[in-house]
Order: structure tokens, then sequence, then C-alpha cells
């Protein structure tokens, strides 16, 4: 990958700021932009934008992530994660570009309890999940080479996730409720970019080879509640007051639909990488202590 173009979008995303860190040990013709060098929301710029660096590979990490929020601002998160993916699709397959693309589990319904196949029906039932899936079908509607990546349950050193937010919690409150019916694995960024720079290596070596759509996850699951507690152990010495209580998602107070069911089958993925992947846990439990010592710097 050393002489390729490679263009990364998202660049100071959970995902997008690990990537840059791996990209640029082994590539020095590498561009990353941010929300600053391109706006998503600026449909009219993007063209132009990619017109003056002209990249090989197109690596989006940038999303509208915010699924509660995604309810009252549709036309917001649809136009940051459909129509720019429809541009910047358009775009790769005018110029024989190569365009990875991060989609989620929340393009599936949840009502299937096995751990869904990427050939399973899609349908999403939020905002946020209808634009993602908007996203990829515009990719494959554009005739361009892609690559769609399903993630799920993103969790990095830094940034914004589901154990800074319990570690806050925990620290400031007596009584933390947390969904004990929503399963999924948690996915550490470092390890989600790895596979995916693993996923174009053997793509850029072997073309005939790209399955197009992969699920990208680590191997186990478990629910909210549980990795809530997996926390809490971390900080009991010091926090021992704190009691984490299990509910059910029809018990919150929000009427946004989350997917109960977020596991994705990655057999697929380990037959085209030939490898086993790791139990989320082995991962996790090498990253929290300095998730929770970034917590307190």
């Amino acid at each position: 990958m050393k002489k390729i173009k490679i263009l990364l979008i998202g660049k100071n995303g959970q995902i997008g700021s690990s990537i840059k860190k791996r990209l640029s040990k082994v590539n020095k013709n590498i561009t990353c932009w941010s929300k600053k060098e391109l706006n998503l929301e600026n449909l009219l710029s993007i063209q132009k934008k990619l017109n003056k660096i002209k990249p090989e590979i197109i690596i989006n990490a940038a999303a509208y992530t915010k699924v509660d929020d995604a309810e009252k601002n549709k036309n917001l998160c649809y136009k940051v994660n459909s129509l720019s993916t429809k541009k910047i699709a358009e775009w790769a397959y005018k110029n024989n570009s190569f365009l990875v693309y991060y989609s989620t589990d929340y393009v599936f319904s949840s009502k299937n309890n096995q751990p869904y196949k990427e050939n399973d029906k899609t349908k999403p039932i939020n905002v946020y999940g209808k634009s993602k899936l908007a996203g990829e079908k515009n990719i494959i509607s554009s005739k361009c080479k892609y690559l769609i990546l399903r993630i799920s349950w993103i969790y990095a050193d830094n940034g914004e996730n589901f154990p800074k937010k319990i570690i806050k919690k925990i620290r400031n409150e007596n009584e933390i409720s947390v969904v004990n019916d929503q399963i999924g694995t948690p996915n550490h960024a470092d390890f989600i970019s790895e596979i995916t720079l693993k996923i174009i290596q053997k793509i850029i070596k072997k073309p005939y080879t790209n399955p197009k759509i992969l699920n990208l996850s680590a191997r186990g699951s478990t629910s909210y509640y549980n990795l809530a507690k997996k926390i809490h152990e971390k900080l009991k010495k010091k926090y021992k007051n704190c009691n984490i209580n299990p509910i059910s998602t029809n018990k919150l107070i929000t009427k946004i639909k989350r997917p109960l069911n977020s596991k994705l089958n990655v057999s697929k993925l380990e037959k085209f990488l030939n490898i086993k992947l790791p139990d989320w846990e082995l991962i996790f439990n090498k990253k929290i202590n300095k998730i929770i010592k970034n917590y307190d710097n």
C-alpha cells in the first residue's frame, strides 16, 4: 500500500484516528480529512475536493452517529450518511477509485436472535439505520469498486462511547440503570482498523476476491448491563457504593427504537482472511485500563 494514494475521511473519529495512526506508519501518500477539510453536509464541495487529490482508495470513516438526534434531524442525518456517500461513490466510479464505507448492525431489524449474516434481510427500525442502509444502496447502485464493512458497538481509548459514559456515571452517581436486553459485541476501534487494513491489502493483491460486504466484529457477545458491570469491577476499589441495576429497553423513557440484537456473524470474514478472530473480552481486558487512565487525565 506504500505507493497507493489513499484518502481517509473522518480522521478525528474513533475509527478514523486509529486508521490514521496505522496508515501513517506504512504509507506516506495518505491524505486525512476531518470535517474542517471536507464537510459532508456541503454536497456541492465533495466532487471539487476529490478532484484536487484524485485518491485511488477512499476510506470513509465519517458518519452522523447520534442515533437519538437523528430522529429530530432526519435531513442532516441522511445528507451525511447517504447523500454525501452517493456523491463520493459516483466520483469513485468515474475515477476508477476504490471506496471503503463503514455501515452498521442497525441496518437489521433485530427481530432475529441469531448473529446476522451479510445476506440476511435488512430492515432498519430507526432513522440512523435507514440512513446507513441508504448509503449502502447508493454505493452499490453507483457501480463503483467498493467494500462495505458493517460494524457495531464501537469504543476507543478516546472520544464519546459507552465505556466512557459508564465510567462517568459510576464516579458521579450511586444508582445506575443499564439495559440488559440489548445484546451485541463491543469492538475497539484499534481492532476494527487493524482488520480493515488487512482486508484492503488482500483485495489490492487479489481484486477478484473482493467480498463487497463484510461483517467486521470480534467474536462473542454480551449485554450493555454485563459490560457496565465489567467496567465497574475495574473501579470498585474507589467506587464501591455505586449500584448497577438491569432494566429492559421497553422501560426506558426514550421512544427511540434500538436493536435488541446487534450480533454479527463473522464466518465470512474469517474465511476471507483465513483467521480466527479474537473474543471481544480479550481485547476489552487489554484496553479498559487505558480508557480509565485517559478518563482521569
